[in-house]
């Protein structure tokens, strides 16, 4: 009887170990069948399951200045103001965290998801990266895409919100057309990106020395200050200054981040891809045209309402460069506020309030 007892132990622990391998085998394919499947967008519905009437949500491509690229308009009403969400990167989509984290706008606006070129549902994996790209280009997509929306929804003005590099775009558009702006936000916004470059490089660096971390030290000096010789030194920078806590700022990382976009409708393979592989290749393109436009004392007359949103920990576009340019801003209306356990992502978390400025 023992000798049974004994033998059965190993084959219970051979069974055990098979079921793993069968679990994780097919969780490994539901997830590859989810990142194959193409993108949607669930409806909103009533308590019987019919859509909710007045709403609207769609997954759509929109033939933008010869390319094709991704819209995804939600609200529970179609006839609250209009919200374009104008991303950060450049090519970095954040159409699938914000359906997650944000998604109670939704119940105020009518939300515009875009994907910019190379961004998200927009970019075409493997394609070969253009040879240009410049901001005049992307900032007449903008302008195809506010006019396309206005006349879709039937409203003269739209609120352009947007983050990092999205807020070049959203101040440079407001500028020119404040007669379709109802409001301008801007969450991270940028203002004179070089001294904005050689304060997060000063930073990252003061990091490094109080932490005697050798390689992010070995990094940096290698690399030196900005403006930097190769146009990939910037990701360097950019990885340690998130590791010091001065982009994402506590758990809110690029990890944590793609899991929970994962679980999104709104995105599949491509986006995984986009923010993996090939995200990078706006900012390599752009970089050294953002570089050359200061925003603070280029545009800060503004016949439209304005509002500045930061995280105090915020070393990518500077928190103190934001407001500095804000005192700067005359407009209609104006607002600034400070969340202060944030990075340069306070759209996604705040660990302890905010201050308004």
């Amino acid at each position: 009887m023992r000798d049974r007892a004994m033998a059965f132990g190993p084959r219970l622990i051979a069974r055990l170990l098979l079921a793993g391998v069968a679990i994780l085998v097919l969780g490994l394919v539901v997830l590859a069948a989810r990142l194959l499947l193409p993108i949607s967008t669930p409806p909103f519905v009533v308590a019987h399951g019919d859509p909710l009437p007045g709403s609207i949500a769609v997954a759509e491509r929109w033939r933008v200045n010869g390319i094709d690229e991704s819209i995804i308009i939600r609200g529970r009403d179609r006839r609250n103001p209009p919200l374009i969400w104008l991303h950060g990167g450049p090519g970095s989509s954040e159409t699938p965290i914000l359906r997650v984290l944000n998604r109670v706008l939704e119940d105020h606006f009518t939300v515009v998801y875009w994907d910019q070129r190379l961004a998200g549902q927009t970019l075409v994996p493997f394609a070969p990266p253009p040879a240009t790209l410049t901001v005049g280009q992307m900032l007449s997509d903008l302008e195809v895409v506010v006019d396309r929306v206005r006349a879709r929804l039937g409203q003269d003005k739209v609120v352009l919100v947007g983050h990092s590099w999205g807020t070049m775009l959203g101040v440079l558009y407001t500028s020119r057309h404040p007669d379709k702006v109802a409001a301008y936000v801007g969450i991270g916004q940028m203002s004179d990106k070089p001294r904005a470059e050689q304060l997060s490089y000063d930073f990252t660096l003061g990091q490094a020395r109080s932490a005697g971390d050798a390689k992010a030290l070995g990094d940096l000096r290698r690399i030196g200050p900005p403006s930097y010789k190769d146009r990939l030194d910037v990701f360097v920078e950019r990885t340690w200054l998130d590791r010091f806590g001065g982009v994402s700022y506590a758990d809110m990382g690029l990890p944590r981040l793609i899991w929970m976009a994962a679980r999104s409708p709104e995105a599949n393979g491509r986006d995984l891809y986009a923010t993996l592989f090939a995200g990078s290749t706006g900012t390599e393109l752009l970089e050294p045209q953002m570089l050359s436009t200061n925003l603070d004392h280029t545009y800060t007359r503004f016949a439209a309402p304005v509002f500045f949103v930061d995280g105090r920990h915020d070393y990518v576009t500077s928190a103190v460069l934001a407001h500095a340019y804000f005192e700067r801003i005359t407009a209609p209306q104006k607002g600034f506020l400070l969340f202060e356990c944030a990075g340069t992502t306070p759209i996604w978390k705040s660990l302890c309030g905010s201050t308004p400025g």
